[in-house]
């Protein structure tokens, strides 16, 4: 045993290529223990916190820690056994670069598909997010694209990374890509633009699926979809309006739905002079309160507003509990006033003149 030991440290190159077998070997023993290791540590304490995101990174990094561990182990273990290298092994020399090379290329792709993995994670975990809060669409619309184009961003670093590793001029490269991408977005500005607001109201969130909002034009609808290059609105004819999601980015939106649905709900009357104003106002808040969609809180008012020519006005100012009840419950507090004015002996004047006529003699 101990000759043959002895004859493995006089052999340089069997002594670390003995090396670079263990090496290796406890490459593949480390990548075992910090497989178990991540495990563990995912199942007690990353189980424990509220976010699945963590999680699902720390599975994507312990589905691909052996393949990056023995990777790593094989490129110490060919430069373990360059060091046993003469120079007159020329053949040795080339296997062994070769071998390096290889061995580095197989890094890389380990690590770019570890961040592909994690990025891709990512993006479904915040699309989920996204589509649960009512943007169900995104999810299928959205993920495939980003997807490729990350990906292809990826392949991209990597093979300049090792174009640079292995000494080869990327500047010309740069400058191609440069230029090239300089004319795909000059050629789709448009495009790019409406795309990029798009990725800004899906981060921002000024309004969701579902909310009803007002365009820079006076145009009310609810949002139905919420597009890559634009938004879809269904106004109250059911028509559905299409606007570029630039359009939106750079206008004023008002957003009824946010940041509750709840809105106000007005009741104007005009009754004749004479009238005592504690009457009115008695009548429409007993209104207001026996509605079963105006909230007690905050509590309906009722404002003294004008004096016109022919009435004296009162405003009746409630919350309705859901934006799309309010027309209803003005409408039904309007017939309600018409028939108890009615009952009351309340008088809503005609408009009326009065004329003065002057003789000439």
């Amino acid at each position: 045993m101990m000759n043959w030991i002895e004859q493995l440290m006089q052999n340089a190159l069997l002594y670390h290529a003995a090396i670079a077998v263990v090496i290796i070997a406890a490459s593949w023993f480390v990548s075992s223990i910090l497989k178990r290791a991540l495990g563990w540590f995912g199942k007690r304490v990353l189980s424990k916190t509220e976010t699945l995101l963590d999680d699902l990174i720390l599975e994507v990094v312990r589905k691909n820690i052996r393949a990056l561990m023995i990777v790593f182990g094989l490129r110490v273990a060919v430069r373990e056994v360059r060091k046993a290298m003469m120079a007159e092994d020329e053949t040795l020399g080339q296997i062994l670069e070769y071998a390096d090379a290889i061995a580095y290329l197989a890094v890389v792709i380990v690590f770019l598909k570890i961040a592909a993995g994690v990025v891709r994670v990512f993006l479904e975990w915040y699309l989920s997010r996204l589509s649960d809060d009512g943007a169900p669409q995104l999810k299928k619309t959205i993920s495939p694209l980003i997807s490729k184009i990350i990906g292809l961003l990826l392949g991209m670093v990597a093979v300049i990374i090792v174009l640079d590793h292995f000494g080869v001029n990327i500047g010309s490269l740069l400058v191609s890509l440069g230029v090239g991408s300089l004319a795909v977005a000059l050629a789709a500005q448009d495009t790019l633009a409406n795309m990029i607001a798009g990725f800004v109201i899906l981060v921002d969130r000024p309004f969701r699926v579902g909310d009803r909002i007002e365009l820079p034009g006076g145009q009310v609808g609810d949002v139905s979809q919420i597009g890559l290059r634009s938004t879809r609105i269904l106004n109250f004819d059911h028509n559905l309006i299409i606007v570029p999601n630039a359009e939106l980015v750079k206008g004023r939106i008002t957003n009824f739905s946010y940041p509750h649905n709840q809105t106000r709900a007005m009741l104007k009357v005009g009754v004749a002079y004479g009238v005592e104003p504690d009457r009115v106002r008695t009548i429409l808040l007993s209104i207001a309160d026996a509605h079963p969609d105006i909230l007690k809180e905050p509590k309906p008012e009722v404002f003294f507003t004008a004096m016109n020519d022919s009435s004296v006005e009162f405003t009746l100012v409630a919350r309705a509990a859901d934006f799309t009840k309010r027309y209803k419950a003005e409408c039904d507090m309007r017939e309600q006033a018409y028939r108890v004015f009615g009952t009351e002996g309340i008088e809503i004047p005609f408009p009326q003149r009065v004329v003065h006529m002057k003789t000439v003699s």
